[in-house]
């Protein structure tokens, strides 16, 4: 398969996560108890979150602006 036909998933950390929704980690990792958004448990201690799932998340809870 040449570059062009696969799709490339970006994985985040919790921290690198956090850094791209700007909130902490420990909110990253309170939302994730709270299975907001689907992540990847790779081991009993390491998770990966796909860029595109939290790109979903933003959308989904994204309130429209009231017109006046």
């Amino acid at each position: 398969m040449s570059e062009n036909n696969t799709k490339q998933r970006e994985l985040l950390t919790i921290v690198e996560a956090a850094e791209y929704l700007n909130q902490s980690h420990w909110t990253i990792r309170k939302w994730i108890r709270q299975k907001r958004f689907p992540y990847l448990q790779v081991n009993s201690r390491v998770i990966r979150i796909e860029k595109s799932d939290l790109d979903a998340f933003i959308s989904e809870n994204k309130i429209p602006a009231k017109k006046i």
